[in-house]
């Protein structure tokens, strides 16, 4: 029998990991290093954190071009996924989005944007906005949406890795090129030469162009049927993303680049919970152990992650 082309991949976050499977599945033999895992805990580590939802962005550059791609190919590779493997912590559920200063961009559905060809697209009347399209909020749009229950989908990528075969390494590597003599001494292939290595490690390696983006959401009980984006005039945004499997709902949130601090901002914790509150007052319910008490959003945890960006966008 022929051997496998090896390939490399640095990093075990969603991109490492879904790297490997695809790769896994297209024949190749395939080893992940890694610092952190999906068992861990890391503010570094952010895919755990991750809400996760889709939604659509509006084409205006090359690189927003190429991604738009990727999302389409995602899009369709989770709907398989939640047809076939429930267990993997995804589903599809109505997205909506409301915006208080939307910009042509958004409101001229132009189909070459890319913004309005999303799976059952529609654009709200203004009766159907909060407030009847005479509150903040002035233009609002649904359509299909996947949510996927993070920590459930990673732990089922890396059970399903392990199950094709896939070496799973646990390091912290210096350099790039560190990561070819791992695989070669835990292998115990001292001649292996990689078809490829993959970078899939978000900050990892000081790249110039990368950069943190501190974000905190809030885990909450309440159940909610759909994800929501409100976009604020000043430029924040509050977001609500169910997690299947009774993953709970994730509420937030904050995208502050640069911020570098792992610790939950109490200031924005209260934020958050007060607009969510009134956003989407039917999530609001009496506490468990007191019935007749007021409705409320209950929180079990406050999440802060690092997300790994990078100005010009992604580099493939």
């Amino acid at each position: 029998m022929a051997t496998k082309q090896h390939i490399i991949v640095i990093g075990a976050g969603v991109l490492g990991l879904s790297c490997a499977f695809q790769l896994s599945k297209f024949g190749y033999a395939v080893t992940i290093i890694a610092r952190d895992l999906p068992v861990d805990l890391s503010v570094a580590y952010a895919s755990p954190w991750a809400g996760a939802h889709f939604r659509p962005i509006p084409i205006t550059t090359p690189a927003e071009s190429i991604e738009h791609g990727f999302v389409t190919q995602t899009s369709s590779r989770f709907a398989a996924l939640a047809a076939n493997n429930p267990s993997a912590g995804i589903a599809f559920v109505r997205g909506v989005e409301y915006f208080d200063a939307p910009s042509a961009k958004y409101t001229d559905l132009d189909p070459a944007m890319g913004f309005c060809t999303s799976s059952e697209f529609r654009a709200l009347r203004p009766d159907e906005l909060p407030g009847g399209g005479s509150g903040n909020i002035k233009w609002g749009c649904e359509y299909e949406a996947w949510v996927l229950n993070s920590p459930v989908y990673l732990a089922w990528l890396e059970r399903h890795l392990q199950l094709e075969g896939v070496v799973i390494v646990r390091r912290t590597l210096s350099a790039i090129e560190e990561a070819v003599f791992v695989a070669r001494a835990e292998l115990g292939k001292p001649d292996l030469e990689p078809l490829a290595v993959v970078k899939a490690s978000g900050m990892g390696f000081a790249d110039p162009e990368c950069f943190p983006s501190r974000g905190q959401f809030l885990l909450v009980s309440n159940p909610c049927k759909e994800t929501i984006s409100h976009h604020w005039a000043d430029g924040t945004s509050t977001v609500i993303i169910p997690r299947p499997l009774s993953g709970g709902t994730l509420i937030g949130g904050s995208k502050e680049e640069g911020n570098w601090s792992q610790e939950p901002c109490a200031k924005t914790t209260a934020a958050i919970l007060k607009r969510v509150s009134e956003l989407c007052p039917e999530m609001l319910t009496p506490p468990v152990n007191n019935p007749e008490g007021p409705p409320a959003l209950h929180l079990l945890k406050t999440n802060v992650g690092r997300r790994p960006m990078r100005r010009g966008g992604l580099r493939v």
